[in-house]
This record gives structure tokens, C-alpha cells and sequence, in this order.
């Protein structure tokens, strides 16, 4: 959302931002160098009415052409905020699997609200594949890659330089640790390298801690699991929060994404435009963005020996293969994933929506 507003607002358009958690500041140093005004409203309880309100009253003073919104819970205040203000064209936009959904009955109400909206855009081809499916939607969903400043994630003088053995592997995993992320069996996977293969290369996962009721359950299990494998368990580093991704993207040789499922994951867009193979499940648009054996290698998520495989290999590519792989990572992040890209998708979409209107 930062680098549409921010994308947008440097190519001419006049751009505004309305947030209801201000204390998530991560990127306001950027938002206020470019002078976008932020309204910024406290949303106190679980769901708020008077959020829906506040956002109505912004959309009608400032007579916007276009409102676009993320996430859940934003496209439900924006929708029902476009029954106060009908001129106000909306996108709401899904940035995840329908295999996230939690409560069929949830998901089916949210949906039914995109009714409301004139545009929906999904960040990755598989999820928009699906939200085609139902028939109040079926001409009103698009496709729209995220995009990356390739000029800020780009490859350094490491990359494409294969590792000298395959113990001194450097893996990297990026994601909050949680079940959905499938961490057991990343752990039993590089149990299975020690067993088959001899070997276990170094681990280092960035993240938080899924802080649910769940995610503790299964972070405890985590902890239990690699406490059980201690060859694994020594080379398996937590990071937790960084805020350094670029210089860990540079400092390692593979991303590894065994995720069950997803939208289009940042970390991975960023790999490959870093040059970096990557290791991936085979679900949802990990087969477009890693292509097995062109950008990295492809896994089933529910076996540990197909992930295991996978991370060998890797390990066991030659060196001009590890060159290829790297290319073939930055052209694909030049040629899918740049921010530019994104930007003139969502002009286009805007000068669309404006026509029709006219």
C-alpha cells in the first residue's frame, strides 16, 4: 500500500492515505517526505462503526476518484463507507489465499460485499482465478502483480556464487512462525538431510512469533521438534524481527518459502529480484514466480522427503547452473515485478473506472 501511494504520488497524482492503527508507523518517515496527508482515526474496538463514518466523511470532502483498499477488514469499512458516497469509485483489493479463510460464513459475507465495490484485485492469478468462480464477481476481478523498487532490491557481488559445500549452505526463511508457514516440516526435512544425505546446512529464520492461541501451540511444538533433532537444532537460527532484509537477501546463498499456502509473498518477489534462487512449495503462484528449475526448485509442502530433495538439490547444483538460476531470478523480477509495472496497472485500472463513469 506504501509504494502504491507513494508510486502514485511521484508520477502526478494527488494521493491521500486513511489509517486506523497510527501507531503502525513503520513507513511514515517515506509518507510525509512526499507530503501525502495521512488521516489518521484510533479504531478502539473490534469492529468500529464509527470508522465507516469517519472514512464516508474523508471520502466526500476530498471528492476522490478512486479509493483503494487492503486487507480484510479495510475492504469491509470501504464498502459500506461507498454506500454514504456513491460517486467515489472502489477497488478493494485480496492479498491472500481463500485458503486463509478461518469461518466459511465470514469469508462469504466479506465477499458478498465486494458487490459493492466496482473493482477487485488480487495480488496474485491464482486467487483472482478463484474469486472469477463466483458469478457476482466474474467480471469484476483483475490481477495486479505487487511491485519492488528493483533499484533498492538488486543482486551484489555474491550472487550466483555457489556455495563451496553443501554444509555451508546458508538458507534464509522470511515469515511470521506460525502453522500456515509450515515450519515442523522444514524442521523434519533437514532431520532427513542429516539421515540421508550426511549433512545440514545453516538455518536462519527471520520473524515473529504467531502470538495466537494456535500459533503458540505450535511454535511450543517447533521448540519440542528441534530440541529432538540436535544436529538440526545447532544450525537452526531465530532472528526474529529485522528490519535489515536487504543485507540478509545479500548474505545468504537460498530463500526457502515452504508455506502451505499464499497471495504473493513479498520475500520471494524480493529474492529473485535480488538474484537469489529460491526453494518453494508448489502452491498457489509459487509455480509462476519460481518455475522449477529455471529460478529454483519446486516441493510438496506435505512431504518432508520432497522438501528435503529439494534443499539437496540445490546444494548439489553446479556452479554454472547456480549462475543461470540467479539470471534467471533478476530478469523474471525485471521482466513481472517491478514497481513501475504495478503503478501503470493501477492507472490503467483508475482511467478505466473513470471512463465508465463518465
Amino acid at each position: 500500500m506504501v509504494e502504491l501511494a507513494c508510486g502514485l504520488k511521484m508520477r502526478g497524482h494527488h494521493v491521500e492515505m486513511f489509517v486506523y492503527f497510527p501507531q503502525h508507523d513503520f513507513f511514515r518517515e517515506r509518507i510525509d517526505r512526499l507530503g501525502i496527508v495521512v488521516h489518521e482515526h484510533v479504531k478502539n474496538t473490534r469492529f468500529s462503526p464509527q470508522i465507516i463514518f469517519k472514512l464516508a466523511a474523508v471520502m466526500r470532502a476530498g471528492s476522490f476518484d478512486l479509493v483503494v483498499s487492503y486487507l480484510k477488514n479495510t475492504n469491509i469499512y470501504a464498502e459500506l463507507a461507498k454506500l454514504c458516497c456513491g460517486d467515489t469509485k472502489l477497488v478493494v483489493s485480496e492479498r491472500t489465499s481463500y485458503l486463509d479463510d478461518r469461518s466459511a460464513t465470514a469469508a462469504l459475507i466479506r465477499r458478498s460485499l465486494h458487490v459493492i465495490a466496482d473493482q477487485v484485485v488480487a495480488n496474485s492469478e491464482s486467487q483472482a482465478d478463484w474469486l472469477r468462480r463466483k458469478k457476482w464477481l466474474r467480471d469484476k476481478v483483475s490481477c495486479i502483480y505487487n511491485g519492488l523498487d528493483l533499484s533498492e532490491f538488486r543482486p551484489n557481488e555474491n550472487s550466483g556464487v555457489a556455495p563451496s559445500s553443501s554444509s555451508d549452505m546458508k538458507l534464509l526463511c522470511i515469515g511470521r512462525v506460525g502453522p500456515e508457514k509450515n515450519v515442523l516440516a522444514l524442521i523434519d526435512a533437514l532431520g532427513s538431510l542429516v539421515k540421508d544425505y550426511g549433512y545440514c546446512p545453516q538455518l536462519r529464520w527471520v520473524g515473529r512469533r504467531d502470538e495466537s492461541r494456535a500459533g503458540r501451540n505450535y511454535c511450543l511444538a517447533v521448540d519440542r521438534r528441534l530440541e529432538q533433532l540436535p544436529a538440526v537444532h545447532r544450525n537452526w537460527h531465530w532472528l526474529g524481527l529485522r528490519s535489515d532484509v536487504k543485507f540478509l537477501l545479500g548474505t545468504h546463498d537460498v530463500l526457502v518459502h515452504p508455506s502451505l499456502y499464499e497471495g504473493l509473498p513479498n520475500v520471494v518477489c524480493e529474492a529473485l529480484a535480488c538474484g537469489m534462487p529460491v526453494l518453494a512449495s508448489n502452491v498457489c503462484d509459487h509455480p509462476v514466480l519460481v518455475e522449477d528449475n529455471v529460478r529454483g526448485f519446486l516441493f510438496d509442502p506435505a512431504d518432508v522427503g520432497s522438501i528435503a530433495a529439494a534443499i539437496n538439490k540445490m546444494a548439489e547444483l553446479p556452479f554454472a547452473d547456480w549462475q543461470r538460476m540467479s539470471r534467471n531470478a533478476r530478469q523474471y523480477a525485471e521482466d513481472a515485478l517491478d514497481i513501475q509495472r504495478m503503478l501503470q496497472s493501477y492507472e490503467s485500472l483508475v482511467e478505466q473506472l473513470v471512463e465508465d463513469q463518465e
